[in-house]
Formats: structure tokens, C-alpha cells, sequence
């Protein structure tokens, strides 16, 4: 009796074990299941062609796995959609399976928004994703409200979109993660910041029209601020307002257009470390070297 109980001992061991290595050896069955189900909508010709109902799905093109527990914990799905198809809405709820979700890219595929599922077209209430490209696509101000349940979120790029107008970013008031904001080629004339976004470091906003910048000064803990190719000519400013920049470390302003009275406070007032004025007038430039004087 004694050797049969060992014997299913050791079955019992060898099946339990059998059990933990196909979990960690390769990706999940639910995550395989979502994945083949937003294949149907990056559906570019010759992309993702080994994205196949059989194999491990942590081996296929754009997929990253943990190679400890077999989740996925990066897409980079960039410009993998039809470029023949118009403007898309994509089900956010197909991102539900990746809980463990570091990393995704969206870029260049013509999304416009995220359809509601279930009455929340919160992008997938992914708490553990921490970098997020969103940048050329047809995003509008709306975005921001489907991205506040991104808790760990990080850096978030939303360049290249169809940002218009005043822009209210209210809607990432709980992203008290958030390092890194790109905003930049979109046709912003005001920005609304709430005040939650208290770990913002950099922020980029080149090339943008902004010609109302007020609401920045509710970001103390800025370090980078790109403000290249806008045009500033019309903005004065106060000694008060300016600072609240004062520590900010690099300041880009290259191929801006300012009034020479505002540039001198900023340059007063903030002390940047790094100050960059590329693709400026040489007549503009004379100037400034007069202010540093």
C-alpha cells in the first residue's frame, strides 16, 4: 500500500507541475483570445500575419510577454490598420483581457475615439500601464475623459491628433503618475490643466497655436517645457505669473515668435538652465544677446 500512495504522490506532483509550466511557458489563453479579436480590426495587409488561431501568441510580432508568468505586457500595434479605411472607433473593451499591460502603441492608425462598452468608454481600466502612444491619429478633445481610469500611466503621447480650440485636460486629473505629456502639431489656442497632475515633468507643446498659456502656472513641478513654433508676439506677461516657473530647467522656444519685453522676463525670472532659441531671425537673436547682457 505504501508504494502505491507513492506512486500517486508522484503523479499528483508531475500533473501539478505539468499545469504550472504550460502557464508560464507560453501566453495565456484569454489574452490569445483577445488578441485574435483585435486582429480583425488592425487589419493592415501583410501586418501581424503570424497572428494565427494556434502558437504562442508571446512569440508573435508586436506581442511582448513576461517571460516569468507568460502575460502580455507590451503591444506596439503603430500604424497596423488599413491605411485605405477612414477614420475608426475602437471597442476599448477588447484591452480588458491585459491586466498586467505595461506598454501600448496605437499610433498611426487613424482611430478617432473609443466606442462605449457597458456604459464606460474608459480606455480599458488597464491599472498597471504606464506608457501610452496615441500620437497621429484623429483623437479630438474628447480623449481625455476615456483616459482617467489609467492610474499608473506615465508618459502619454497625444501629438498629431485633432486637438482644437481650448483644450480642457481636466479629464487626467487623476493621472497623479503622469511624467510626460506630448501635445505637440495639434491647433490648441488654450490650455485648461487641472491641478492633479502633480508629477508632470515634461510637457511638450510645439507647434501647437497656443496663445493663452496661464493655466501652466498650476504645474509647479515642470522641468521641461517645450513651447517651439508658436507664436507669442501678442502675450505680455507679469513677474507673478512667471514665477511659477522657476523650476523649470529647459525651456524651448525655438522658432518662436515673442515680444521682446516678455522673453526678457522669462529670462529674468525663470533662469533656466537650458534655454534653446533654434530657427529664430538673426535680428531676434541681437536682441536676446542684449537681454543677457
Amino acid at each position: 500500500m505504501g508504494s502505491k500512495w507513492v506512486l500517486v504522490l508522484v503523479i499528483f506532483i508531475f500533473v501539478s507541475l505539468q499545469g504550472c509550466l504550460s502557464q508560464t511557458s507560453g501566453c495565456w489563453e484569454e489574452e490569445r483570445v483577445a488578441l485574435l479579436q483585435l486582429k480583425h480590426f488592425f487589419n493592415r495587409p501583410n501586418s501581424l500575419r503570424d497572428w494565427v488561431e494556434l502558437g504562442d501568441c508571446c512569440q508573435w510580432e508586436a506581442v511582448t510577454c513576461n517571460g516569468s508568468t507568460g502575460r502580455v505586457i507590451s503591444l506596439f500595434l503603430q500604424d497596423t490598420r488599413d491605411r485605405e479605411l477612414r477614420e475608426s472607433y475602437l471597442n476599448a473593451s477588447l484591452f480588458s483581457a491585459f491586466g498586467q499591460l505595461m506598454a501600448l502603441n496605437l499610433s498611426r492608425n487613424s482611430i478617432a475615439g473609443f466606442v462605449e462598452n457597458k456604459g464606460s468608454d474608459k480606455l480599458l481600466r488597464l491599472s498597471n500601464l504606464e506608457n501610452l502612444d496615441l500620437s497621429y491619429n484623429r483623437f479630438n478633445n474628447n480623449i481625455f475623459s476615456s483616459l482617467g481610469a489609467l492610474s499608473s500611466l506615465k508618459e502619454l503621447y497625444l501629438n498629431d491628433n485633432g486637438l482644437k480650440g481650448v483644450v480642457n485636460v481636466s479629464g487626467l486629473d487623476s493621472l497623479y503618475n503622469l511624467e510626460s505629456l506630448h501635445m505637440g502639431n495639434n491647433e490648441i489656442g488654450k490650455l485648461i490643466f487641472p491641478k492633479g497632475l502633480r508629477a508632470l515633468k515634461y510637457l511638450y507643446l510645439e507647434n501647437v497655436g497656443i496663445h493663452d498659456a496661464s493655466s501652466l502656472v498650476s504645474i509647479p513641478s515642470l522641468a521641461t517645457l517645450d513651447l517651439s513654433y508658436n507664436n507669442f508676439s501678442e502675450m505680455t506677461t507679469t513677474q507673478e505669473y512667471l514665477h511659477n516657473f522657476t523650476f523649470i530647467e529647459q525651456l524651448r522656444l525655438d522658432g518662436s515668435s515673442l515680444h521682446i519685453s516678455l522673453l526678457q522676463s522669462i529670462v529674468v525670472v525663470t533662469s533656466p538652465r537650458e534655454l534653446w532659441m533654434q530657427n529664430c531671425q538673426s535680428q531676434w537673436r541681437l536682441r536676446f544677446s542684449r537681454v543677457l547682457e
